[in-house]
């Protein structure tokens, strides 16, 4: 089965551009077209390469089953690449049933001088697939070297296929698509059968026009194609995952799927006899065996991977098969010989087996009977009213299991006695499916990470695994492992391999190895990735979302991805959150751990249905983004890096902003063993302030100044906010000009406006602070080179967004509020702090737009559930915000819905969808998926300034274009020049046509360059 479509007798007309014919086997037909062509250009189609001016087939069968049929094109051609395309015409044909003539090939020049191609320029070649299993196919192709062929010309072809030996002696059928791969003007078909015979056929739109001639009956169907069609924005994964439909057109001289069976019957039964050298064997292989599921087992596993496969589909090879004998002694055969084989050993053992016809790739309609659409034979058995399926072809699949592409679809049966019938394979694999992936790993000081790796399989996966290491020597399995992990996206070298013998598929397929990556991660910018391989899951297209049709999932299955990781002795890891979320049709989950030196990850999905419900697509979406956004995230390290900053982390954690009363005694406790280390003392300060008790902090920042004068660490800084909250504004106002000094820096600037705003007073004072520290960081960015952006300048975008919230807070204070929302939209829109949120919300109350403020307060919400240290004040004030705002939240009830019940969309989804888009992937991927950062930078408008590869999926490269002319959901708040500088990542499968942009957020982007702050006033 080497090509999931096949059909007997297909026609390859001009290779890339056809429309196409499958038939019982080629014809010809009275009355076709040989007008010259005319010169005159469409000047509407000037530029495409080739432009058909007819395509015009005709096809006439006879009761018999023989026949004929006739093709006739004229196509312009309008480029070099259409005279290299068209220079070489290929067509096939079944040298045992059926000639085929070449009429004419000529080619007609503007000023009307016609050039023939003589028939000495013609030539008669086995196809490609008779060259490779010449004992199984007789197919040939007549090869045409076109004479002078030139741009401006017009090629003019007619042949000619005569059958003279139908394959079903008094049957006949034939299937036709339309041709839509460029333009077309006139496209015609038509179809002369007996009329005495009760021809079935089935069709799309044009419906034909029918006539009567003596003892025929003529079906015409004419059309066009005008225009090339729109690329579907439903992938083929989803659009065809039940199987291609079937061609436009089909006629059928079969009355029923029985009498369909019966054909193919005699022609299989008889090879399926059991001779002695057959029951010998038979003998042999059940010995010892007692039960029948036993013997059927030993049975299958023979046949299975003992001989040898040759995928050439059903009709390309012929239709009968070879005697059960000579299958057995040339160790090797197709599917219809497997099938012979497995059959006539079964038949020994008196098991009853039967054929089974399938097709690998399209719909069968169960209303039509024809054999034209199956392209593979497989077996069933009996089990009572029901049959076991079973297939030996892929010479290494469990018992039992059928590849993806013959499940849960419609397959006839043929039984020795008793009619054949259509019936459904299983939806599923007989047995749970499952893919583990382990890794247990160590890293050195200098970012270098050893592991073992552990990789077992159960279902389509085991199968993929299977074949790849059975075509494999031995001594190679290190190099496809190698390209196995660096397919997961592991970039080190593997070793010490070793798998599971591809043969024993009674237990999963496991393959193990030694890994060894320098340089892991992102180690030198203090962070790193779990070391497990991405879950691939689609993400969806707009249309696909706008879909009310179930979502394909496939079989349930489970992936489990585990992690542990040993960082060098004092380095620590701040273990990410955990995620969890849960719907109808699948679950995952994230979960993380550090303790004793070790990081432990386990990322686990588990789908349970095998389609989500139209409605529950939004659900879907949701989920791919929280799993993309997952496996995304970084987690951050500290310790004993080379020139790093040695501040206990634990320590860090109990300064972001939880309880205070907590983190009070933690740092008294430090900072009297370590009584010069500033950055305690002001986070202490920062603790006493937010635990009510800022005379505290006064104190002991007043006799810190008393001992050492000097302004180290921003002791001014954290005085005057110390003051602040007394309150004392004048006090504070000295502290912070002091804190300011001649030369202020805009972190300062901005702190103290900010603070000032918090406060309510010294708003003109504030007014100006702010200006100014967003005018000099404004300008800052301009200086940013995206090629060589450094971890800085991500830092400067956190900034950035701090300094625009801190103005438009001040704005709004001073009653300004359409400055206001300048500010604070643009700040949101590239840090989505939940501060900010709450800051924009009151901006949109004040504007009187409550639906806005309803919003926001919604995903503001959700964006203070992503801090890991959020601010108990600000959760109470949005609490009481989205209490207020709930009533102006749009629900996700559809319009019209009667129902009483509202259901809030889900914020955590939307706020990620703020953060992801999808980009057309107009490049192959060089594994089945691929991933890459990029640097985005984008200059008031927003324009896209320039677009830089960072690392990952070279061939990612090529979507660069793509990236620069999206549109990206950011805003600048005024007229200053400024760059916004984003760091994104590309997920790409070639499951979909598009690929998911996750950008991270400035938080995310700077986490690894961002010194230990010495403003920590939440921002």
């Amino acid at each position: 089965m080497r090509n999931p479509l096949s059909a007997f007798l297909s026609l390859f007309l001009f290779f890339l551009s056809s429309p196409s014919a499958r038939a019982q086997t080629p014809t010809a037909s009275p009355g076709v077209s040989s007008a010259p062509a005319n010169h005159s250009t469409d000047e509407s189609y000037a530029k495409e390469p080739y432009v058909y001016d007819l395509v015009q087939t005709a096809a006439r069968f006879e009761p018999d089953g023989k026949g004929y049929r006739d093709l006739v094109v004229r196509v312009r051609i309008q480029s070099e690449s259409a005279v290299h395309g068209f220079g070489l015409l290929a067509y096939s044909f079944s040298s045992k049933f059926e000639s085929l003539e070449v009429v004419y090939a000529r080619v007609r020049k503007p000023d009307g001088t016609v050039i023939e191609t003589p028939p000495s320029d013609v030539q008669e070649l086995d196809s490609a697939v008779s060259r490779e299993a010449p004992m199984y196919t007789d197919e040939r192709e007549k090869h045409i070297a076109i004479k002078s062929l030139t741009v401006g010309d017009v090629l003019e072809a007619h042949l000619h296929w005569t059958i003279r030996e139908p394959i079903a002696p008094g049957h006949f059928w034939f299937d036709y698509s339309y041709f839509h791969a460029g333009i077309c003007l006139k496209e015609i078909l038509e179809i002369d059968v007996p009329r005495s015979l009760g021809v079935k056929l089935r069709n799309s739109d044009p419906q034909p026009s029918v006539r009567e001639e003596g003892e025929r009956r003529l079906y015409t169907f004419q059309t066009s194609n005008l225009k090339k069609p729109e690329e579907s924005k439903i992938p083929d994964w989803e659009k065809n995952y039940h199987g291609i439909a079937p061609p436009d057109i089909q006629i059928s001289s079969f009355s029923s799927w029985d009498e369909v069976g019966r054909w193919f019957g005699t022609l299989v039964q008889p090879k399926a006899t059991v001779t002695p050298e057959i029951r010998a064997k038979a003998d042999e292989l059940i010995k010892g065996k007692t039960t029948e599921d036993e013997k059927l087992h030993a049975i299958y596993d023979f046949v299975s991977a003992r001989y040898r496969y040759i995928g050439v589909d059903l009709g390309l090879s012929r239709y009968t098969p070879h005697s059960a004998a000579d299958v057995l002694a040339n160790r090797y055969g197709d599917c219809k010989d497997k099938h012979t084989l497995f059959a006539a050993l079964l038949q020994a053992v008196a098991i009853p087996a039967h054929p089974v016809l399938i097709s690998s790739k399209f719909r069968i309609d169960p209303s039509f009977p024809s054999p034209s659409l199956f392209d593979h034979v497989i077996t069933a058995i009996p089990r009572g009213d029901s049959y076991l399926i079973l297939d030996t072809t892929p010479e290494v699949a469990p018992f039992g299991l059928l590849s993806a592409n013959l499940r849960d679809r419609q397959a006839l049966v043929i039984p020795t006695a008793g009619p054949a019938r259509l019936v459904a394979t299983p939806a599923d694999p007989p047995f749970a499916s499952f893919q583990h992936f382990s890794i247990d790993s160590s890293l050195d000081g200098s970012g270098t990470l050893d592991g073992k790796i552990r990789i077992e399989l159960r279902g389509d996966a085991e199968l993929g695994f299977r074949l790849a290491f059975r075509s494999t020597p031995q001594n190679r399995w290190q190099e496809l492992t190698q390209n196995i992990v660096a397919g997961m996206g592991f970039g080190g070298t593997v070793s010490d391999v070793s798998a599971s013998q591809p043969e024993d598929t009674a237990q999963p397929f496991s393959v193990s190895c030694s890994y060894h990556r320098t340089d892991f991660s992102d180690w030198k910018n203090h962070r790193i990735t779990l070391p497990t391989p991405p879950v691939l899951i689609a993400s969806l297209t707009e249309e696909q979302k706008l879909s009310k049709d179930a979502l394909p999932l496939g079989a349930p299955s489970e992936v489990i991805h585990e992690a542990t990781l040993k960082l060098p002795p004092d380095f620590s890891a701040a273990a990410p959150q955990s995620v969890n979320r849960k719907t109808d049709f699948a679950e995952f989950s994230a979960n993380y751990s550090f303790k004793n030196s070790v990081l432990h990850g386990t990322v686990h999905l588990k789908t349970l249905l095998r389609e989500v419900p139209g409605d529950k697509r939004h659900d879907f979406s949701s989920l791919a983004t929280t799993i993309n956004d997952t496996e995304n995230r970084y987690i951050l390290v500290s310790g004993k890096f080379p020139d790093a900053n040695n501040f206990p982390a634990d320590l860090l954690r109990l300064g972001g902003g939880g309880i205070p009363e907590e983190a009070i005694a933690s740092f008294e406790n430090f900072l009297a063993a370590n009584p010069e280390n500033r950055m305690v003392m002001l986070l202490l300060s920062q603790a006493y302030v937010r635990a009510g008790r800022p005379k505290d902090a006064v104190a002991m920042l007043e006799k810190a100044l008393g001992e050492s004068p000097e302004d180290i660490g921003g002791i001014y800084l954290a005085l005057g906010n110390a003051y602040l909250a007394v309150p004392d504004a004048d006090k504070a106002m000295v502290s912070y000009q002091k804190a300011l000094g001649d030369d202020p820096k805009p972190a300062f600037l901005n702190t103290i406006a900010y603070s000032l705003a918090e406060a309510n007073v010294h708003l003109k004072e504030a007014l100006e602070y702010s200006t100014r520290a967003v005018s000099s960081l404004s300008e800052e960015t301009m200086d940013i080179s995206p090629d060589s952006a450094e971890p800085s300048d991500y830092a400067l975008m956190l900034q950035l967004a701090a300094n625009w919230d801190t103005l438009g807070w001040i704005k709004f204070r001073l009653g300004d509020f359409p400055a206001a929302e300048k500010y604070l939209e643009a700040s949101w829109r590239l840090m989505q702090s939940a501060e900010t949120g709450e800051h924009l919300i009151e901006v949109y109350e004040g504007l009187g737009q409550k639906g806005k403020a309803a919003e926001i307060c919604h995903l503001a919400n959700a964006a203070l559930g992503h801090d890991p240290s959020p601010d108990n004040n600000l959760r109470q004030k949005l609490t009481e915000q989205m209490t207020r705002l709930r009533p102006f939240l749009k629900s996700s009830s559809p319009a019209g819905s009667n129902s009483a019940r509202r259901t809030l969309p889900d914020a955590y989804a939307a706020l990620t969808d703020t953060r992801s888009m999808s980009i057309p992937l107009r490049t192959k991927l060089r594994g089945q998926s691929g991933r890459a950062t990029f640097v985005i930078s984008l200059l008031n408008g927003p324009k896209v300034d320039e677009v830089i590869f960072l690392s990952g999926s070279e061939e990612l490269r090529a979507v660069i274009p793509a990236l620069s002319s999206a549109k990206y959901s950011l805003s600048f708040p005024d007229d200053t020049s400024t760059r916004i500088l984003l760091k994104a990542n590309l997920n790409c499968s070639i499951y979909s046509k598009e690929c998911l942009l996750f950008i991270s957020t400035v938080a995310e982007a700077a986490a690894s360059s961002l010194p230990i702050q010495l403003n920590l006033t939440p921002q």
